[in-house]
């Protein structure tokens, strides 16, 4: 008598959660038949692809500022020192900057800079536009630094390394990227530059696994007013003169692509940049026919 009571008060419960159970999902389903959803938006279309190289210089006198760097910084050329010569129009030139047309380019901040570089090597190879490159980037790290020391690993041509961060910054100048070399032919004012275009030049041939970051860059060198016309450039693979034999330009397609093949295989983990050429702008003359820079604003396109 006592189970049979039992079993008959708890049948009511049971039956009571199950009819709220049943009850409150049919509620959430009617109601969620009420609730006015928003149809999805369309995916948004990428974003443009950040290219800094794409874009203007602009004018800015009101944005104008002097060099991060004055005319103390010890790693210029003194002939170089355009600060410390007083060149001309200074203040017109430090008003033009660089405006991408899709992406912001913020101005370097050396202190950012050099905490994300702490313990790094950054090495620059090519000719004098990587070592103008070099000595501006230099000037502006020994803001935050001037404990900084001249330094320069075997084959480099300047740099420096900046204790409170241990960061080294070096440049390797090698203007033709490959091996050349003067070779005469019997009288020593007579012969060719030889060039071996499959073998980089002994200036920055032993710096794999030396640096994290590598620059290079080449191009103002491939011309005829760098070598005399009657010593011409003579181009050799594997050690035997190419036949036929290449013009200036065709010599350059092949430096490019075997050194572009040798980085590659030499430098797999480093992380390597390529420089283009920047435009020549002498004004009344060439480099070494009396020409000087006189300008204080960029090249237009058709120049």
């Amino acid at each position: 008598m006592c189970k049979f009571h039992k079993m008959a008060t708890k049948l009511p419960s049971r039956l009571l959660t199950t009819w709220l159970i049943i009850s409150t999902c049919t509620l959430i389903i009617l109601y969620s038949k009420l609730i006015p959803y928003p149809k999805p938006s369309p995916p948004s279309p990428p974003r443009p692809h950040c290219n800094l190289f794409a874009g203007k210089w602009i004018f800015d006198p009101d944005h104008r500022r002097r060099p991060i760097y004055n005319q103390t910084c010890p790693f210029h050329r003194n002939a170089w020192n355009c600060l410390r010569n007083e060149r001309d129009n200074m203040e017109v030139i430090n008003s033009w900057k660089w405006v991408p047309e899709d992406c912001k380019l913020n101005e370097i901040d050396p202190v950012e800079f050099m905490g994300v570089m702490r313990g790094k090597r950054i090495g620059f190879v090519g000719d004098s536009l990587n070592e103008n490159f070099v000595v501006s980037l230099l000037c502006i790290l020994r803001v935050v630094d001037t404990g900084a020391k001249k330094w320069k690993r075997k084959g480099a041509w300047r740099g420096a390394y900046f204790p409170k961060y241990d960061v080294t910054v070096a440049y390797h100048r090698a203007v033709l990227l490959a091996k050349y070399e003067w070779q005469s032919e019997g009288d020593e004012a007579q012969g060719v530059y030889r060039v071996d275009v499959d073998t980089p030049a002994k200036e920055w041939a032993d710096i794999a696994g030396f640096y994290d970051v590598l620059i290079f860059n080449t191009g103002h060198w491939w011309g005829y007013d760098k070598f005399p016309k009657e010593s011409p450039l003579a181009f050799y693979q594997g050690g035997k003169p190419i036949v036929p034999a290449p013009d200036m330009l065709e010599g350059l397609q092949i430096v490019l692509k075997n050194m572009a093949a040798y980085i590659q295989k030499e430098f797999p983990k480093t992380l390597k940049f390529w420089r283009l050429q920047s435009p020549r702008h002498f004004h009344g003359g060439d480099w070494n026919q009396n020409g000087s820079c006189l300008f204080d604003k960029p090249l237009e396109n058709s120049e």
